[in-house]
């Protein structure tokens, strides 16, 4: 029997059923049941959860800063990413806020209706609302088409933005100095480890037939799985029931974000070193999988934030 194919690009339909009823806020006393959705959608399906993520994302931020949320039609996207070969400036006029320059990583790009986007101003880096679908926003011919396996059904582009309409969403700095901003950041982890589910979802499916060693690497991979999800569920529960400061909250995502690269990348040793090449060779959807959370797990910056996480100030009851 032949390998199943890989998934195709994904549509604006195959969004809507996600994101037509808005979810349990983060910290608002059922963040275990937005983080198991998170989960379980990322074990199906990464580029979905990619961009179904954001949306929900999305309606806390506009909920943090006092704005209504996204109607049951829209799609939104969060485009915070910042690298220093793409910049985009926000500019005042007398009649408003328009963007200008290039925003990358633009995931969802031809599929989402409105987008948080973050844009330089003169008080420094501040959050905007546009509608995607706006006059002035175009892919950038310049940059280098997406051309990596892992998370090509996402469908992000490099965009140019040419005097865009746009609306702020807080002051200056507020998007990232509330509390709600870690909370999203731990919404990232757990969708790293619902991805490492899939990925240890073919070791399960293969129990019967192995040896002993491939029996100690499911071993390892039910391990570290679930001591990541206890993880998840006791930060689901202090976020509920404690009113973090924002360097409390910050420590704990960073801990919990360092914590689920890492066990994404102990799964997928794992799953290789028991299985061999086979499902990376024969299995279409397994392989895609596989490069779809090394992709998504680029996201967590290594060495970069183990050292912000040292940097912090020490937490006694931490």
């Amino acid at each position: 029997m032949p390998a199943p194919p890989a998934r195709t690009v994904l549509t604006h339909e195959d969004l809507l059923p996600h994101t037509a009823e808005p979810w349990p806020q983060p910290g608002a006393g059922r963040t275990a049941d937005r983080w198991t959705a998170l989960r379980d959608l990322a074990t199906r399906d990464l580029p979905l959860v990619k961009l179904v993520e954001p949306h929900h994302d999305a309606a806390a931020i506009l909920q943090d800063l006092g704005l209504p949320g996204p109607a049951a039609d829209e799609i939104w996207a969060v485009w915070a990413a910042e690298p220093p070969f793409a910049v985009l400036t926000a500019t005042q006029h007398d009649d408003g806020w328009t963007l200008s320059g290039t925003k990358a990583f633009c995931s969802g790009a031809s599929l989402v209706t409105h987008a948080l986007v973050t844009a330089e101003t003169d008080d420094g880096s501040r959050l905007f609302a546009v509608d995607v679908g706006a006059e002035g926003i175009h892919p950038d011919g310049g940059a280098r088409p997406w051309t990596g396996a892992g998370m090509r059904r996402a469908g992000t582009a490099t965009l140019t933005f040419e005097r865009v309409a746009a609306r702020p969403v807080g002051a200056a700095g507020a998007y990232v100095d509330r509390p709600g901003f870690w909370l999203g950041a731990i919404g990232i982890a757990v969708c790293w480890i619902g991805g490492a589910c899939g990925v240890a979802a073919t070791l399960e499916a293969a129990a019967d037939r192995l040896d002993p060693h491939g029996r100690a690497h499911l071993g390892a991979t039910r391990s570290a799985l679930d001591t990541a999800w206890l993880a998840i569920r006791g930060a689901a529960d202090l976020v509920d029931d404690e009113d973090l400061d924002g360097v409390r909250a910050e420590r704990l995502a960073q801990s919990l974000r360092a914590h689920a690269a890492d066990v994404a990348a102990t799964v997928v040793e794992h799953v290789d070193r028991a299985l061999g090449p086979g499902p990376l060779a024969f299995d279409a959807a397994h392989a895609e999988h596989v490069h779809d959370l090394q992709v998504f797990v680029r996201q967590h910056h290594a060495e970069r934030d183990l050292a912000r996480l040292g940097s912090l100030e020490v937490i006694r009851d931490a």
